[in-house]
């Protein structure tokens, strides 16, 4: 049987320490929070132990959840993985690619399993639209979120954008020519609105949008392929194709809903790794594709600090 924790425990913890719970053939052995109070009110409710110190817990256990701020992750994965344990990580893994890779590396020498909480892997629409993806040439993602002061430890390109570019990269798969982004801080001292234009090798084109201070949530990915266009819903699990068809020598669309399964994106996620660390079945995605949605993510983020700092240029020149 695995035995399971939770460290960290605020949105997303409470939410990994539910799902646990619920999964048959596993061990809840306790949660560790900073906040006392907090970690004990949710250990009471799902029946598990509360540990102040999270190395006291990760001594318990062969998994250990990581829901913890950005900047913590290196040191108490680090501390996990030298426990002999299995390790998830809500994204991002970290906001600095050495230590990314040092978390990657530590764990493939200990021959330990690492998977980072890019949920939308997991989700049923975005599953769904895979087997109608073929070579998009151009993608336009907007992923758009009322504001509710989590998550502000890290921009929006983090935060949010980094679960679109994960997609995308998966997608497209090529490297990356040009970047062109822009954002803004508007509540928070870090970016809370963005846009990235990426140009792909391949000459495929992405238009990703992302923030945190809209009025309505949205959740939306498009992909334009030659003679189909495939829509994304993943907020409301929806999928449709668009296909070019000629009918009496002139071309028509022809839309097909997409059969999406109901499941709960983080109960798949949470089985899969299960799985994984009890053998039952293959990593569903690496951890260095992880990483390499994080850099695409941190050079978004350093293209629009360049434009930040660039001097404000009059439209018209002086006399």
């Amino acid at each position: 049987m695995i035995g399971c924790g939770v460290i960290g425990v605020g949105y997303m913890g409470k939410h990994h320490t539910r799902i646990l719970s619920s999964i048959e053939n596993i061990e809840l052995v306790g949660i560790s929070d900073i906040e006392e109070k907090r970690g004990k009110e949710i250990a009471k409710e799902y029946a598990c132990d509360f540990f102040p110190n999270y190395k006291e817990l990760i001594k318990k256990t062969n998994t250990i959840f990581i829901a913890t701020p950005t900047n913590t992750h290196r040191d108490i994965a680090i501390e996990a993985l030298n426990s002999g344990n299995h390790i998830f990580i809500e994204k991002p893994l970290s906001l600095d690619l050495n230590e990314a890779e040092e978390i990657i590396k530590k764990a493939r020498s200990a021959s330990l399993l690492l998977q980072i909480g890019h949920i939308e892997r997991f989700n049923p629409a975005i599953i769904a639209a895979k087997e109608f993806l073929d070579g998009p040439l151009f993608v336009e993602a907007h992923r758009l979120s009322p504001f509710f002061g989590r998550g502000t430890d890290v921009s929006v390109v983090l935060d949010l954008m980094v679960h679109d570019l994960d997609i995308i990269l998966n997608t497209v798969k090529s490297g990356v020519k040009n970047i062109f982004a822009v954002g803004v801080p508007v509540l928070t001292d870090n970016i809370d609105i963005a846009n990235a234009r990426i140009e792909f090798k391949n000459g495929t084109i992405a238009n990703v949008t992302a923030s945190r201070i809209s009025q309505t949530k949205v959740r939306k990915i498009r992909f334009w392929q030659k003679d189909s266009y495939v829509s994304v819903d993943s907020l409301n699990k929806k999928v449709n194709v668009f296909r070019k068809e000629i009918k009496n020598g002139k071309p028509e669309i022809k839309e097909e809903k997409v059969f999406v399964s109901p499941e709960e994106p983080l109960l798949l996620q949470n089985k899969s790794f299960i799985d994984a660390c009890s053998g039952k079945q293959p990593m569903r995605f690496k951890p260095e594709e992880a990483r390499n949605a994080l850099a695409l993510a941190q050079n978004i983020s350093e293209e629009i600090k360049k434009r930040t700092e660039k001097p404000n240029f009059k439209i018209f020149p002086e006399k």
